[in-house]
């Protein structure tokens, strides 16, 4: 090889080490900023908006008692930009990054494009992560198979928290 070549080499060397130091330091960056406050975030949609309900009678038989245990509503904690945004759970709910996705969360690198999804079967609510990278956790533990979400359960998708309730 001739030392024009060689020269050539280290500089094309040089510049994609300073590519990836800047792409390290911008990846701690995003991570130690948080969300942009200017930015679209996720907004419950009016069809899972929870609305007010009157007060139910008191459960009679061990049926209802499961339904009232059964979480069926998801209310964020953090951030704190997002909190109190109440989704209603009903039938299948996809999580993610996606506008697809029922409850999209676009803002957020760690969550993916569909990161994760909440279904209910007759008496039950599960929570289950669709094969997401960074991963869907569940009381601080990240889930391997879908689990069975009750009332007062934390879920972190992301940078995201909420409570079942």
């Amino acid at each position: 090889m001739s030392d024009q070549l060689l020269g050539i080499l280290k500089i094309a060397l040089l510049a994609l080490l300073y590519l990836f130091f800047a792409r390290v330091l911008w990846a701690v960056w995003s991570e130690v900023r948080g969300p942009r406050p200017g930015r679209a975030t996720a907004q419950p949609n009016a069809a899972t908006v929870a609305a007010p309900r009157p007060a139910a009678a008191p459960p009679v038989d061990s049926a209802k008692r499961a339904k009232k245990a059964m979480a069926s509503k998801l209310v964020v904690l953090q951030p704190k930009e997002r909190k109190g945004a109440t989704f209603m759970i009903s039938g299948e709910i996809t999580i993610g990054r996606a506008n697809t996705a029922t409850i999209s969360i676009p803002d957020d690198t760690f969550v993916s494009q569909l990161h994760a999804r909440l279904f209910r079967t007759a008496s039950e609510t599960f929570l289950e992560d669709l094969g997401s990278t960074n991963g869907t956790y569940l009381n601080g533990a990240r889930l391997t198979s879908a689990q069975l979400l009750r009332k007062g359960d934390r879920v972190q998708i992301g940078s995201t928290v909420w409570e079942a309730n």
